[in-house]
């Protein structure tokens, strides 16, 4: 029988060996994910652009996570539709603000913007980029504004017009936020006496719901117009190109906006389109004519990202890619717990920042970080499904080809 004191000394020499045996470590907890909000129209006459920019938003998550996300954490964009109602989005927008995340993204359109607009600047914060062109944020506020302005895009468009010698326009655009901001930007240009010869014939109204608009249609035929603008986007588009082609008006050019140069909506559209119809397009339509260089680079990775995934990429989705690339690049540089402050002040210096429609400067106090060298007037290619460059970045025609 074993003695007390031996078996003190058996439970001593275990208790050593257990100690110095190797210690195995713990499994690594995986990083919590990075939450940003998303709020996009995935309903509504407006999901034909909030869909794709969805998609697009998701499709960088997915890119940034396999890279390794931000300083090791990963990515998740947590996205929410506004159903294209500007009441909900703020009812969205008042929910993620109350958490006091440092970034947002979205919404789609500018009533959804403008209305998520002072409970940003209450908040002083979160940093808010609006896929919305058309917004027009103060220097130096937390709200960004997606793509070039509405303003460079009817500077585009007249260069365009001009050098085509299209003197008589005639404007047909909606009653809504948008519609009120695009043909006030024409008629700026218009008025600007930069255009000698140039003269805007008649500017016609319509509700965005209006079932049809032969009348006003009827009305702009009777000036003999060089070229109709299309001041419209989503399915107002559709309604004035069925009642431009009843009206048999549809051998006159159409000069039409940013916002529809979507795949799905200009298929819907094929049998109404007029002979001759242009668009001002994103910059990322010139890869082909953009000089090799960083920006190309970014062009082309945009497309080989979204291509890849069987996705056709038109201005749904580089609406939001290049805000989504800035903001991410920001929080790679300010880190996660950084405040919203801190992140508007990184972006606020950011300089030469390529992405798919051009270098980006927010040192200008623009909010938004490109201009007009980043509009490529385009047009559709029905054979090949895809846009083609019609200009130069800036409005000037390409050489016939």
């Amino acid at each position: 029988m074993i003695s007390l004191a031996l078996r003190r000394v058996a439970l001593a020499l275990a208790g050593i060996a257990a100690l110095a045996a190797p210690v195995q470590p713990l499994p690594a907890r995986a990083a919590e994910p990075y939450e940003i909000n998303v709020i996009v129209s995935l309903t509504g006459p407006f999901a034909f652009i909030g869909s794709a920019e969805a998609k697009s938003v998701q499709a960088i998550e997915t890119i940034v996570n396999k890279e390794g996300g931000i300083k090791g954490q990963p990515v998740k964009m947590i996205i929410q539709d506004d159903q294209s109602n500007a009441a909900t989005a703020v009812q969205l927008a008042s929910a993620i603000i109350a958490k006091k995340p440092s970034v947002m993204l979205g919404p789609t359109y500018l009533a959804s913007c403008l209305a998520v607009q002072p409970l940003v600047v209450a908040n002083n914060g979160p940093v808010t980029y609006c896929f919305a062109p058309t917004l027009h944020p103060a220097a130096g506020s937390f709200l960004f504004s997606g793509g070039s302005s509405s303003g460079d895009q009817a500077k585009a468009q007249m260069r365009f017009m001009e050098a085509k010698g299209w003197k008589k326009a005639v404007l047909i655009a909606t009653t809504d936020a948008t519609g009120q901001d695009t043909e006030g930007r024409f008629a700026d240009e218009f008025a600007s006496g930069k255009y000698p010869g140039m003269q805007l014939l008649t500017r016609e109204h319509f509700a965005q719901n209006d079932p049809t608009v032969a009348a006003q249609i009827a009305k702009m035929k009777g000036f003999n117009p060089d070229v109709i603008i299309d001041a419209t986007t989503g399915t107002a588009t559709g309604t004035v190109l069925r009642a431009i082609k009843d009206e048999g008006l549809d051998r006159t050019p159409v000069m039409s906006s940013l916002g529809n140069v979507i795949n799905a909506q200009i298929a819907q559209y094929s049998s109404i389109l007029p002979r001759e119809i242009y668009f001002d397009g994103p910059g990322f339509i010139s890869r082909d004519v953009t000089p090799k260089g960083p920006v190309r680079d970014a062009q082309q990775a945009f497309y080989k990202a979204l291509t890849s995934q069987g996705l056709n990429p038109d201005v749904g989705f580089s609406q939001s890619w290049d805000p989504t690339l800035v903001i991410i690049d920001a929080l790679r540089h300010v880190g996660t717990t950084a405040s919203a402050k801190q992140v508007l002040d990184y972006i606020e210096s950011l300089k030469h920042f390529p992405a798919s429609d051009g270098y980006y400067d927010y040192t200008d106090g623009s909010q938004r970080g490109i201009g007009i060298d980043s509009i490529v007037i385009c047009q559709w290619d029905p054979l090949k499904k895809t846009w083609v460059a019609a200009s130069e970045p800036g409005g000037k025609p390409l050489p016939r080809r």
